[in-house]
């Protein structure tokens, strides 16, 4: 009995593994065929069923561009940014498209200070603070039980504490500088209009075209609160006309 639900179990994931594979594959095939609206419909699956993944984010971008589907190219690219920033072919993607929507990103900050941040993901600058975190307590904790028996072992150690300190400083500088990363959007679709009040019919204040990044506030119904950086822009979007870049703030 135990041997048969145990290969129940190991059926059950192998047709798991190769039904996704096959989907993978699948999509792939769709986009080499040229029908690039079917791939992006099959990556999109793969995302839903599996969560986020920056090679699949990567593929759904190239198909949503080649069907000039800019803004919801750039928010697959910039979702895909979030785990693997220094992708060369995807930042080299992510510009085309921007060029393409003529929706190129104010910075935050100055220009190498952004870049600096953008190095490494959020998720390596919390794994550094928490690295040097975890090497800095057991420092300080063998240091307590122990005696250094060599002057170099204990310059050693001090230099690598002192790393560690750092590493801890400056992964903690970039979470906090990055923390507007949470209320970052991207606007989905054409001449959106920005609305005076959360209803359909209030008053139009502007557009937010394709691909042009904005910042998010409440949500009111059908519609969300946006600031268009760097303009006076702001009011409110219709829901189905933006995204946040982080999947996990929709």
């Amino acid at each position: 009995m135990k041997q048969t639900l145990i290969q129940l179990v190991l059926t059950w994931l192998v047709a798991c593994c190769v039904g996704n594979a096959a989907t993978l594959a699948d999509a792939n095939q769709q986009f080499a065929d040229g029908d690039f609206s079917k791939a992006a419909t099959s990556y999109q699956k793969l995302l839903d069923d599996g969560g986020p993944d920056a090679a699949i984010y990567y593929n759904l971008g190239n198909a949503l561009q080649s069907e000039k589907e800019y803004g919801p190219a750039i928010l697959a690219y910039e979702r895909a940014r979030l785990l693997t920033p220094r992708d060369p072919d995807l930042q080299a993607n992510l510009m085309m498209a921007r060029k393409a929507a003529t929706a190129f990103e104010e910075p935050e900050l100055h220009p190498r200070v952004d870049a600096v941040l953008g190095y490494l993901s959020r998720d390596e600058w919390s794994w550094l603070v928490a690295g040097g975190a975890l090497f800095f307590g057991g420092y300080a904790l063998l240091r307590g039980l122990m005696k250094w028996p060599l002057r170099w072992t204990r310059l050693l150690g001090g230099a690598l504490a002192v790393v560690a300190g750092l590493g801890i400083v400056a992964g903690s500088v970039a979470l906090w500088l990055r923390r507007g990363e949470a209320v970052r959007g991207i606007v989905l679709t054409e001449n959106a209009p920005v609305r005076l009040s959360p209803f359909e019919k209030a008053e139009a204040l502007g557009t937010a075209m394709p691909g042009r990044v904005v910042r998010l506030g409440e949500t009111k119904g059908d519609f969300r609160y946006i600031e268009v950086p760097g303009t006076g822009l702001k009011g409110w979007l219709a829901k189905v006309d933006v995204a946040a870049v982080s999947p996990e703030a929709e």
